[in-house]
């Protein structure tokens, strides 16, 4: 699954790079992915899969190897 962490949240990123691969081996909910990444749920303000905005709390959220996700703080920007 490619991983792009916006803003601040690059922090959670291997080596803390923003952008990265993270190989799941599986179909898997959405939230446990975040989990197994390391990046706290409560931290992330909008999260979005494949290109569209999706909200982070819908536990029918799926993902695997093929997807992309994007999760954006709070705040970012300059």
């Amino acid at each position: 699954m490619k991983v792009h962490l916006w803003g601040e949240l690059g922090f959670y990123g291997p080596g803390r790079t923003s952008r990265f691969e993270f190989p799941l081996g599986r179909s898997m909910a959405l939230l446990e992915a975040l989990a197994l990444i390391g990046v706290p749920v409560a931290d992330v303000a909008v999260l979005g899969i494949n290109g569209e905005v999706v909200h982070v709390d819908d536990p029918g959220l799926v993902v695997t190897d093929a997807d992309r996700i994007d999760c954006f703080p709070p705040t970012s920007g300059g």
